[in-house]
């Protein structure tokens, strides 16, 4: 009987010890890293190059079938100047330019002739001014 006890006893020590002394720890799982993700549609290299072809098209004279990038959620300084073939007319500059231009915003192209509008893999909407018999104006 003495033997039992001693052997339960021991066991039982044994596995107090090995809780407590770190043999049956936590699981401690390491922090996991995110990298940062840049943003198409803000901050990221697309908004920069479109509003740089924005600019080169409008100062050259640009292309009448070409779409221009017309999203409101890329514009800044928005005034509404009056209407032009049904259409709002607003000046503006484009976020991070001193230029100021006068035209339309893609969103109200898109309820009033849709199939004008363009929309881009990054949500961005361009109008073709062509298909609204409008140009976009460089302001200065």
């Amino acid at each position: 009987m003495r033997r039992i006890l001693l052997s339960s006893t021991t066991a039982f020590a044994m596995s107090v010890c090995m809780a407590s002394a770190g043999g049956m720890a936590e699981p401690v799982m390491e922090p996991e890293v995110v990298a940062a993700a840049t943003s198409s549609s803000s901050g990221g290299i697309i908004v920069p190059l479109l509003l740089l072809l924005i600019v080169a098209a409008a100062v050259s004279g640009g292309s009448d079938s070409a779409p221009a990038v017309s999203d409101a959620r890329i514009k800044t300084d928005i005034e509404w100047v009056g209407m032009a073939r049904g259409f709002p007319i607003y000046q503006y500059r484009y976020i991070g330019t001193a230029t100021r231009f006068e035209g339309v915003m893609a969103q109200d192209v898109l309820n009033i002739r849709p199939e004008a509008v363009i929309t881009y893999p990054n949500g961005l909407m361009a109008v073709n001014y062509s298909q609204l018999g409008l140009k976009l104006r460089v302001l200065h």
